[in-house]
């Protein structure tokens, strides 16, 4: 039972921006169990947005323009906006054009080029468009920002688990090492059917979790390869980057498919 609430503590200590002045042990159980726990602290993330857009649709006259902002704003507020310098890191690498290397030493630079720049903005705003169509195009539903943000963070763990780290150093490695792959598969597996039987429950009969599911895959499958050939494995950054990513390819989904 310590373990369990070690690992939550620990999911809420690194992947938001809820204070948790504490120090936790750091082992392979609360490790495993940190990355189990975090597509659930996505859902409940998403569940605090979905209530505040319910909130403003039904109690005030909020616009379009107005809802989108929240859920873009709040999404970042909520993790700190870490996973958005992850991108920021990773444009910065990428369209730098250097060699492998030269691209590593980028991603641990802290500071910001126009690449980085230019990609965050490209990101959100396409973000900010596609949610602004859903909404107009009455296609926006609650359980969207609980499911997308849920799902994401499933194929980030996969994404983390099927490769091996760019550097031997740094908290990414620390954390690489003191995950139990098996234990942490099948928490990811049990996570999927639980969050797609609750979704059938709401929505009835739908394959649109399935086209969820489905394009996912694709979009790990894909990142996974570019990770390979740009960066030679994962790193901290690239795992914030696999969320934004994957997200607005969710959120694109729903847009063409519903």
């Amino acid at each position: 039972m310590k373990n369990f609430w070690h690992s939550i503590q620990l999911a809420f200590q690194f992947f938001t921006v809820l204070p948790v002045h504490k120090e936790i042990p750091l082992t392979k159980a609360t490790i495993t169990g940190m990355f189990a726990f975090l597509p659930w602290i996505g859902a409940l993330m998403g569940t605090t947005v979905a209530a505040v857009i319910y909130c403003l649709t039904e109690w005030t006259a909020s616009s379009e323009i107005l809802l989108t902002f929240v859920i873009v704003g709040l999404f970042a507020l909520f993790t700190g906006a870490l996973h958005l310098d992850g991108f920021i890191d990773m444009g910065d690498a990428y369209f730098s054009y250097r060699d492998r290397e030269k691209r590593l030493e980028i991603l641990d630079d802290p500071r910001v080029g126009a690449f980085g720049v230019l990609s965050v903005l490209f990101l959100v705003l396409g973000k900010f468009v596609i949610l602004h169509e859903l909404f107009v195009q009455h296609k926006f539903a609650l359980w969207m920002p609980v499911f997308i943000p849920l799902l994401t963070r499933v194929g980030m763990s996969f994404y983390f688990m099927s490769l091996k780290c760019s550097k031997e150093k740094g908290l990414a490695y620390f954390f690489k090492t003191h995950i139990k792959p098996g234990i942490l598969i099948t928490f990811m597996l049990i996570t999927l059917v639980v969050a797609y039987s609750s979704l059938l429950f709401v929505l009835g009969f739908s394959i649109v979790p399935l086209v969820l599911i489905a394009v996912l895959a694709i979009a790990f499958l894909v990142f996974r390869q570019f990770t390979v050939r740009n960066f030679g494995g994962v790193s901290g950054d690239l795992l914030g980057a696999s969320i934004e990513g994957m997200e607005v390819v969710l959120w694109v989904t729903l847009l063409l498919f519903i």
